[in-house]
């Protein structure tokens, strides 16, 4: 049981790890145009937009009005770092009390 918690773990840090390297891509693609309206583009894009469109409310959003200035991606990035490197360890402290 305890290595299926470590394998199931490790499977959601590895996908968090692959999916911040998709949106620092998408966010490199932002920059250039050509890059953005190729078919890898648009498909990144539809990856990535939904997760960070959560951020662009609120104050973030009249942020982004009164000075240019796009943080909801790093917010993103931020968040999934929290969950990767914080909130799975807490879980698996948990999982093993609970199976210990």
């Amino acid at each position: 049981m305890l290595i299926a918690i470590y394998y199931i773990l490790n499977t959601i840090k590895w996908i968090i790890w692959v999916y911040s390297i998709v949106m620092v891509i998408d966010a490199i693609m932002s920059w250039v145009p050509m890059l953005r309206d190729s078919f890898v583009g648009r498909l990144i894009d539809r990856l990535v937009d939904p997760y960070v469109n959560l951020f662009r409310k609120g104050p973030i959003q009249t942020l982004t009005n009164s000075t240019g200035l796009d943080i909801s991606f790093l917010i993103g990035l931020l968040v999934l770092y929290f969950i990767q490197d914080y909130v799975l360890g807490w879980i698996a402290n948990i999982l093993l009390r609970i199976f210990l």
